[in-house]
């Protein structure tokens, strides 16, 4: 008789166990009504490029997604080292197409460069507030020259990671879905 008790009290906890992991499970799961969110993760899908927002200063810059690159960088042009209050600043221009903005930041860090086939160059590194998707993260981003290049902005390791899944097939991915929500 007491099998039969321990039996049943047994298979009551297990089934009552399960009922509560199911539930435990839908609800981590719920459904976020984004179309480029992967549900199972959490995480934005962007495409190979998109249009970023960087402050200083306030302006939204098409961006190359490169998930090779471990720190992001920004066109910044006539860079220069100054000092303000004993600490190490730089001053240097973002260009909005061909309106100039300036900005002034305290220096972050310095880096080296090691660039295939040619000589390594050390780039200086402020912290910059960088969104897209509705992410703003306050991220180091070195600064180089890269009017030469189609996207002013290259988007690293360092801003995607934890938040987004990069689709090199498509591009824009984020534009669309401001739209969606629009609507």
């Amino acid at each position: 008789m007491n099998y039969i008790k321990y039996f049943t009290r047994t298979s009551m906890f297990f089934t009552l166990l399960s009922l509560v992991a199911l539930v435990a499970e839908e609800n981590v799961t719920k459904v976020i009504k984004k179309k480029n969110v992967d549900k199972t993760e959490s995480k934005i899908i962007i495409g190979s490029t998109e249009h970023i927002k960087i402050e200083p200063p306030r302006v939204t810059l098409k961006a190359r997604i490169d998930t090779g690159a471990k720190t992001t960088s920004i066109d910044a042009r006539n860079i220069v080292p100054f000092e303000r209050d004993g600490k190490r600043w730089v001053k240097f221009s973002v260009f909005e197409g061909s309106e100039e903005h300036k900005v002034e930041r305290p220096v972050y860090d310095t880096v080296l460069i090691k660039r295939h086939g040619g000589e390594s160059i050390r780039r200086f590194m402020i912290k910059m507030r960088v969104s897209a998707g509705g992410v703003a993260q306050l991220i180091p981003v070195s600064l180089t020259d890269r009017s030469s290049y189609e996207f002013p902005i290259l988007i690293g390791r360092n801003f995607l990671k934890d938040y987004f899944i990069v689709d090199v097939s498509k591009k824009n991915l984020l534009k669309k879905l401001e739209k969606e929500d629009k609507k």
